[in-house]
């Protein structure tokens, strides 16, 4: 009787795990005006900056799969991913993306691009013209070696940086600059990324964390770097014509 009552709990133990793994892991299903996205998976405070780089396609959810409808299908996210950190090739994507300056999004352009600059960077990858583009416009430079590091995470005083020469290669004013000494760790801010960290707290794209730190040398989660383009299209682009156009 003990070892049937043992088998027994065993069973009802897996059965509970195996609904607890499925609840934990259950993707989440989104919906046009992103309402139906969970709160554990986007926070409070990058809500406004995920809607506008997921409706823009400047960056996107994990796709797990489809739905399929009575009149078609429904998108299925797994999540997306706020606290990651981001690589040299997701911000030369985004931004690339954010300029418009080919369709990102068509995989028949991607799938034949070539980078000829950085051997690290395989011919007809997803950031293949993006990583060509952003060098060629000043955006980033290589690692050495002519090497990209496609899958290296930046830290956020260098997304301050390329952010920077960003707005630099659209020959928009970057003289914008802020004493920002008062934050305690000011003096760990790069020296080559002193006038991008100065001018992107000046333009507010970038703010303290708790401890009035800047945190130069943390690396950008997908969630801040959301926050700062965010930021960025209402508070630089939005006051200074110079985009002709675009639909952004």
């Amino acid at each position: 009787m003990k070892k049937i009552f043992v088998i027994i709990l065993c069973i009802v133990m897996c059965v509970t795990a195996a609904v607890s793994s499925n609840a934990l892991f259950s993707p989440v299903i989104d919906t046009a005006d992103h309402s139906n996205i969970s709160t554990t998976v986007l926070q409070d405070w990058y809500k406004d900056a995920y809607k506008f780089v997921t409706d823009e396609f400047l960056m996107s959810e994990s796709l797990a799969g489809y739905k399929e409808l009575d009149d078609g299908y429904e998108i299925i996210y797994e999540d997306f991913y706020g606290d990651r950190s981001i690589t040299r090739s997701e911000i030369a994507v985004i931004l690339s993306r954010y300029n418009g300056s080919y369709d990102s999004i068509d995989v028949r352009v991607y799938k034949t691009a070539t980078c000829p600059t950085f051997v690290d960077v395989p011919d007809g990858q997803w950031y293949t013209p993006a990583a060509q583009w952003a060098y060629e416009n000043g955006i980033v430079n290589g690692v050495g070696g002519a090497y990209f590091a496609p899958d290296r995470t930046i830290t956020r005083e260098e997304f301050a940086t390329m952010l920077y020469r960003y707005t630099e290669y659209l020959e928009v004013d970057t003289s914008a600059r802020v004493d920002y000494s008062d934050y305690a760790d000011s003096d760990s801010v790069s020296e080559w990324a002193t006038d991008a960290m100065s001018w992107a707290v000046a333009e507010g794209l970038i703010s303290g964390k708790p401890g009035k730190l800047l945190a130069p040398q943390d690396t950008i989660t997908r969630a801040e770097v959301a926050t700062v383009i965010y930021r960025y299209n209402n508070e630089v682009k939005a006051h200074r014509d110079i985009w002709d156009g675009q639909p952004w």
